[in-house]
């Protein structure tokens, strides 16, 4: 996609759900970015259509990782600092890892996007276009 995003980040299941820890780097400067779980591991796409839409699978609306309705990926925005460089360290609340049910993060894909998500206009927060992407293995 040309994006010069890189990261990575490790997930860990712990009880109810999944620790994510890592940083980002290339990121714009001084920005807080939405930041998601979306339904397909797959980054091929430049624009990253490829991943889907954010991980749904209880098919509620759209809000914020503290709200008590959510999509499953929703995530807090990530915030930059005036280098580009972000630190990752959230709990994914009722997600899951290696099971193969339908909240497990493996074959995902993590996406930024270009603005804040402001966990309330629908369907996705109204962020805008996905600026990185990364599939979970």
């Amino acid at each position: 996609s040309g994006s010069s995003v890189q990261g990575e980040l490790h997930l860990t299941a712990v009880d109810g759900g999944v620790l994510i820890v890592g940083e980002m780097s290339g990121l714009p400067p001084a920005a807080e970015l939405g930041f998601h779980v979306h339904a397909f591991g797959d980054c091929s796409a430049p624009d990253a259509s490829s991943a889907g839409a954010h991980l749904n699978p209880g098919q509620s609306a759209h809000g914020g990782p503290a709200t008590p309705v959510r999509h499953l990926g929703d995530l807090p925005n990530l915030a930059s600092d005036l280098s580009g460089n972000a630190k990752v360290e959230t709990t994914l609340t009722g997600a899951t890892l290696r099971d193969g049910g339908p909240n497990d993060l493996v074959a995902k894909a993590f996406v930024v996007h270009e603005r804040r998500d402001d966990h309330v206009s629908q369907p996705a927060g109204d962020a805008g276009a996905r600026i990185a992407c990364g599939v979970v293995r």
